[in-house]
Formats: C-alpha cells, sequence, structure tokens
C-alpha cells in the first residue's frame, strides 16, 4: 500500500513537472501574432515583425451596416476588414478615411454577397460615390474565372464623376508595436507540446505538413524578422499554376460586368483593387524561377475600361521592409497607408474626388 501511494506520488510529482517544463518552454515563444506562423506551427521568434508599424486609434472608418448612409463604400476580405488577428484602425479604408475626411463604410465580402448589398435600404436610399471591391489574387478565378468570355468584353456604363471635395482629417496614427513577451500567467504547455510534434513531423516526412510554406531568399533586408532570408507563403498561393489564361480573362470580363452593374445608377463609380498574393510579389527573390510566370495581373491591367486601383511602384519589396509581414499573409499596417492612398489617388484620376 505505502509502495503503491510512493509510486502515485511520484508519478504526479513527474506530471507537474513535465508539465512545468513544457510551460517554461513555451514562454521562451513569444506570443503568437502572424496566420502563417499560426497554422504552420513556425515560431515568431523567427518569423516576427520587429519595426514599428502604425494604426489609428480610434478607428476611422466604420464598421458597414445595411441600412447606413456612407460616401464610400469598402468590400473586400481580411485586406480590408478589420479581423480579431489584427488591429483595429490599421487597414487601407481608414487611411482613406484619413485622407478624404469621408464617411467610409466597410463590409466584408466573406459574409456579404454584393448582390444583397446593392439592394440594401442604405444603398438603395443612399448610393454612395463610389464602391471599391478588394480581392485578394488567389481568390479571383475561383470567385469570378466562371464567366464566359465575350469577344466584345468592355465596360458599356461610363464612371460617374462626382467630383467630391476632400478635406483630410488632422488626425495622426499611432504607433503599433508587436508584443514580444506573454502575461506573467502565461504558460503554454500545450503549445510547446504541439509545437514540438508539428516540428518533429515536418522533419520526419522530409517535406511541408502544413498550409504554411517556408521558402529560403537569396536575398536579405525585405523583412525585420530575424529569419529575413526566409519566406512564409499560404499553400493556396501556388493554386495559380493550374490557372489559365483564359480563366484570367475571364475574371477580368466579370469584374467588368460587376462595374457596369454598380456603376449603373449613374452616382456611383466602382472601382476594383486586387491584392498580389505574397509568393506573387516576392518570387523575383527566390534562387530559382519557377515561380516567375505564376501571376498574370498585368493582364488585368491592360483590360479596357476596368478601372483598376493601380498599386504603383511603391509596393516593392526592396523600398519597403516589411511590405508583406514576415509572419503573415498580408500586407503591414504602413503598406495599408500606401493602398489607403492608392485608392483615393484613382478616386481623384477619375474625378470622383477634387483634392
Amino acid at each position: 500500500m505505502h509502495g503503491h501511494r510512493t509510486y502515485s506520488l511520484l508519478l504526479i510529482g513527474l506530471g507537474v513537472a513535465m508539465a512545468a517544463g513544457f510551460g517554461l518552454y513555451g514562454r521562451a515563444f513569444e506570443p503568437l501574432s502572424g496566420d502563417l506562423t499560426r497554422i504552420g506551427w513556425y515560431s515568431e521568434n523567427e518569423f516576427g515583425w520587429t519595426k514599428p508599424e502604425q494604426r489609428f486609434d480610434p478607428p476611422l472608418a466604420l464598421a458597414g451596416a445595411l441600412d447606413g448612409s456612407y460616401n464610400i463604400i469598402a468590400l473586400g476580405d481580411s485586406f480590408t476588414v478589420d479581423e480579431a488577428t489584427h488591429s483595429a484602425g490599421a487597414t487601407w479604408p481608414h487611411e482613406l478615411a484619413h485622407d478624404t475626411g469621408l464617411r467610409i463604410g466597410v463590409f466584408d465580402s466573406g459574409t456579404l454577397a454584393i448582390d444583397r448589398l446593392l439592394a440594401s435600404p442604405g444603398y438603395r436610399e443612399h448610393p454612395p460615390i463610389a464602391l471599391v471591391y478588394e480581392t485578394v489574387e488567389r481568390s479571383l478565378v475561383p470567385r469570378h474565372g466562371d464567366a464566359t468570355t465575350a469577344e466584345s468584353c468592355a465596360a458599356a456604363v461610363p464612371t460617374p464623376r462626382a467630383g467630391s471635395k476632400i478635406a483630410p482629417l488632422d488626425v495622426a496614427p499611432v504607433p503599433l508595436l508587436r508584443p514580444t513577451r506573454r502575461d506573467w500567467n502565461d504558460w503554454p504547455a500545450s503549445y510547446a507540446i504541439d509545437y514540438l510534434l508539428q516540428n518533429l513531423l515536418r522533419v520526419l516526412r522530409g517535406r511541408e505538413t502544413t498550409s504554411a510554406v517556408r521558402l529560403a531568399m537569396n536575398e536579405g533586408g525585405l523583412f525585420s524578422s530575424r529569419a529575413e532570408r526566409a519566406l512564409l507563403v499560404y499553400g493556396e498561393d501556388f493554386n495559380k499554376i493550374g490557372w489559365r489564361l483564359a480563366d484570367w480573362d475571364a475574371a477580368a470580363c466579370a469584374l467588368l460586368r460587376l462595374q457596369d452593374r454598380v456603376q449603373a445608377n449613374g452616382r456611383t463609380a466602382f472601382l476594383v483593387m486586387i491584392v498580389p498574393d505574397k509568393l506573387s510579389v516576392y518570387a523575383p527573390f527566390l534562387p530559382y524561377r519557377d515561380f516567375d510566370a505564376i501571376s498574370h495581373l498585368d493582364r488585368l491591367a491592360e483590360t479596357p475600361g476596368l478601372n483598376l486601383v493601380r498599386l504603383g511602384a511603391a509596393f516593392d519589396p526592396r523600398r519597403t521592409v516589411d511590405l508583406y509581414l514576415p509572419d503573415d499573409t498580408h500586407w503591414s499596417p504602413l503598406t495599408q497607408a500606401l493602398a489607403g492612398k492608392a485608392v483615393r489617388d484613382a478616386l481623384i484620376e477619375r474625378g470622383v474626388l477634387l483634392r
């Protein structure tokens, strides 16, 4: 009896010691920040950004409501909408609200179909001067590539020119830093165990076992992370390998049809912003040329009549450290600010806004 009790106490003590050990090991990891480090079981210590970013506090753009009234509507995915994994006030609609002083309503295209938005009471009673539709490149063909491409696929409805005067807001963004220390009561033993198991499985199989893919780069200085010569990308970025040129053309045609629908009321200008995948942007910095031709966004840029937000030379990894966050699929907040200015400039170019 005494021996059984001693054995039980030893097992309990061993369990407590192991939990404490794994908890202590887990505390050595910086808190998770990026979606790629989270789904790929990579360490924020390696891939976490260290350069200060920025956001607006309080946020300047508004979470959209179907009965609301807005000067400009931004409809998009996680590059547009504030999500739980991103700090509020850091996406491009907030920068657009700052640079124009206009009321910006933000809607999530993942939960709201554009047909429902166009039919909503707020939209019909108070049409916005512009609707900016954003989608990430890897979703372009899955969402819009099933349209039949006509030989004369061209814009039929002219873009309204509202001529609204902009009045930039006199507020400044505040610094945004990534947390690198855990709370005193955060001892993530289960995370440490799973991290070890997932990375052991990766080593044993000799290949990637998650939907986050690590690639070596032949140039450093593009990221502020410690692993500056390593690139994390989302596995779905590779799906474009199977897309035909006809798929890209069909998507462009579908966007033109959507543009005509939005602009048919004679009051609302339509703009589309296609966000390049991280793999598309950083392919030139890989030591092999396999993915140099994976993207054909240039075909969309050549589509006559399509109101495309052109991101321009400012969106160059050599000019902007952390153009995309090293631990994430998304732009950094500083790049989001560049996107907001690109949307503003596109609206000014088309006469929708006036300086």
